[in-house]
């Protein structure tokens, strides 16, 4: 028995994108307690490196999300028939085992780039940051003060 499954490739690409962006939001929560972060915040020299109140850590991941996908053109006639691109897979069932295959009409590939939600570690590191930023902005003023009194130009 083989059957033939359609399904638009906006369709696809919008489930697909849902699915991985809905897990990670799910094992965020699921994990706060647990001390794992999921999407952690990274710096801009160190991408595979977390540094819990890392000041310089503050800056969301660019993921890729590669699509490699068989796709086959279709047409329905009759009342609000539309043209478009579908995915086309085959599954069939031989000697009671069921397979699955995908046959390739035309291949595509392409991939859209991500922001996944921040952890909470991003807004622990920010605020870190922004307190140093803070204390660097206070002793510059403090030293101006001295300056501008002929005092000491040291921090």
């Amino acid at each position: 028995m083989e059957r033939q499954i359609f399904m638009d490739i906006k369709e696809f690409i919008k489930e697909t994108i849902a699915g991985i962006v809905d897990a990670t939001v799910e094992l965020q929560e699921e994990y706060q307690d647990a001390d794992v972060i999921i999407n952690p915040p990274v710096s801009v020299k160190e991408r595979d490196l977390f540094k819990e109140g890392g000041t310089s850590h503050t800056y969301r991941r660019v993921e890729t999300i590669e699509f490699d996908v068989a796709v086959t053109a279709s047409s329905e006639t009759g009342g609000g028939g539309k043209a478009g691109l579908r995915i086309l897979s085959v599954e069939a069932g031989i000697d009671g085992k069921h397979v699955s295959s995908a046959q390739e009409a035309s291949r595509v590939r392409f991939s859209i780039p991500i922001t996944l939600r921040p952890s909470g570690a991003e807004a622990i590191n920010k605020a870190a940051s922004e307190k140093q930023n803070q204390a660097i902005k206070e002793k510059r003023k403090q030293m101006n003060a001295r300056r501008s009194r002929g005092g000491n130009w040291s921090l």
